[in-house]
């Protein structure tokens, strides 16, 4: 361990080749796991059978990349992998590489890059489960990059990527637009860098960003109802105890949430750089306070959401467009205090090596080990065992498949690549299809386990919707067991086969 920080301090490419066989060992793991699928997989899978300006309650950027990868290579865990870890990848690149620009020390620029993996939303669920929050903190990383070298070194080329940064990150999340705002608000009241708004090519941040991101703006404005209604019925049940409580549990959430969030990493930190990491809080200079009144804002803005937006549930989303500058302000203030670095990296890395090994080895534990812990985690789910047994057996070609929702559809997308498949979910996109004697329709549900199966009313409507009236249907169940389960634990598919008359 010793021997590795000092070649990362001595050696820049040291710190890139570490991060990519850690992306590459987290692709490797999610090969050797279960081909059924998480949440946001399995809502990439089924929107990769179609290409639109939008599609859901997210923007579209992630789906886009994660489409042309599988027209590509084919549909498989290695593409969905393969995109969530490159997205991963050049996010701490792009970290470490801002960190460079208001860093002179090679360790504390390294150290600020790694200390990304300190963060569970970054660490750990960046890994298990997201996918939009994966391009979004890409985007983030590169517009901090953009910023800083505009602040020190504006160019035509700092203002443009800048540019491209804000707009890739406003069609991979939106709440990007808050780090926009923080920045925004930061520069604009800072006496050493307000010059730079006022720079005419900052005409060119604006111009680039509002070119990427217009078209799909364009179809936000057509579509609003479809890409807010999570978050108005997320308003919705929040306001159901009144305001007053509504406020109350706001207030209570916030600590809860920044907590959540930076704790892990303070400790880090604290840990490694020992007795002179609380003196260092003291120091700063322009920087460290662009990024303190960037956090200030954020507050503001979350105190806004609650006090008059009526939220309650503060989630970590609306925390991490900006707190992931956590590790790098912690080095930014122990940088500005001057204090002696000494062995600092060499005490991190054995912390960070830690977190590296732990990370994927609890994302194989938590599936192999889920019969043991009696939990059923959504890859155990007997997708393909599912389809081996009602559909390959017995040589049916479904003509397509309408499942109950976007992520049984996703994963029997995954099982069935050239089978077009339906839900009601996705109103805008409706699958082709040839149905016909030998092809039959393949309706799909969770069974609710009391052996009466009965084909929901959303799916009825929704085939109905597809080829008008329905012929009489004869619904059936079928338990199978868990992946890496115990011996009685059953998941229970409801399906049915629409042939034509």
């Amino acid at each position: 361990m010793t021997s590795l920080a000092e070649k990362i301090e001595t050696r820049p490419n040291t710190f890139i080749l570490l991060i990519g066989v850690y992306f590459l060992l987290n692709l490797i793991v999610r090969i050797c796991l279960p081909n059924s699928l998480e949440m946001d997989e399995a809502g990439q899978i089924l929107m990769s059978q179609w290409y639109a300006l939008g599609y859901d309650t997210q923007p579209p950027f992630f789906n886009w990349v994660q489409h042309a990868v599988i027209d590509g290579i084919g549909q498989s865990l290695f593409a969905l992998s393969l995109v969530k870890n490159l997205f991963l990848f050049l996010s701490y690149v792009f970290y470490y590489l801002a960190a460079r620009q208001v860093l002179a020390n090679q360790s504390l620029a390294v150290a600020a890059a790694l200390g990304l993996l300190t963060i569970p939303e970054i660490g750990w669920l960046a890994q298990r489960d997201l996918t939009h929050s994966n391009a979004s903190l890409f985007a983030a990383c590169l517009f901090v990059y953009g910023l800083f070298r505009t602040l020190d070194r504006p160019a035509v080329a700092t203002y443009l990527v800048t540019g491209i940064a804000i707009g890739i990150g406003l069609l991979s999340k939106y709440n990007f637009s808050i780090l926009c705002l923080c920045a925004f608000v930061a520069v604009l009241a800072s006496p050493s860098y307000r010059q730079r708004l006022l720079d005419p090519r900052i005409l060119i941040t604006a111009a680039v960003a509002l070119a990427i991101a217009l078209p799909h703006a364009v179809w936000l404005f057509q579509n609003f109802e479809i890409a807010s209604h999570d978050t108005v019925d997320k308003l919705a049940s929040d306001a159901e105890g009144g305001t007053l409580m509504q406020i109350a549990r706001g207030l209570a959430e916030l600590p809860l949430t920044l907590l959540s969030f930076c704790a892990l990493t303070v400790v880090v930190y604290a840990s490694t750089f020992r007795a002179g990491f609380w003196p260092s809080l003291r120091a700063g200079n322009a920087k460290t306070r662009l990024i303190e009144t960037m956090f200030l804002v954020l507050l503001v803005f979350l105190l806004f959401m609650v006090l008059f937006m009526g939220t309650a549930q503060l989630k970590v989303r609306w925390v991490s467009p900006v707190l992931f500058l956590l590790p790098m302000y912690l080095c930014m203030k122990i940088d500005a205090s001057g204090a002696p670095i000494g062995d600092f990296l060499r005490r991190f890395m054995p912390v960070i090596l830690l977190l590296m090994i732990l990370i994927p080895a609890s994302l194989v534990l938590r599936i192999t080990a889920a019969g043991v812990m009696n939990s059923h985690p959504k890859l155990t789910v007997p997708y393909q065992a599912f389809i081996e047994e009602t559909v390959k057996k017995p040589a049916i070609t479904p003509a397509l498949v309408i499942a109950e929702d976007a992520f049984m559809a996703g994963n029997i997308r995954m099982q069935l690549p050239h089978t077009p498949v339906d839900t009601q979910t996705y109103r805008l996109y409706s699958p082709p299809f040839s149905w016909s004697k030998e092809s039959p329709i393949l309706l799909l549900w969770r069974d609710n386990g009391k052996g009466n199966a009965r084909v929901p009313g959303r799916l009825e409507d929704r085939l109905k919707q597809r080829i008008g009236t329905v012929p009489p249907l004869q619904p059936q169940t079928i338990a199978l067991p868990f992946t890496y389960g115990s011996g009685g634990d059953l998941f229970r598919f409801g399906y049915a086969w629409v042939r034509r008359p």
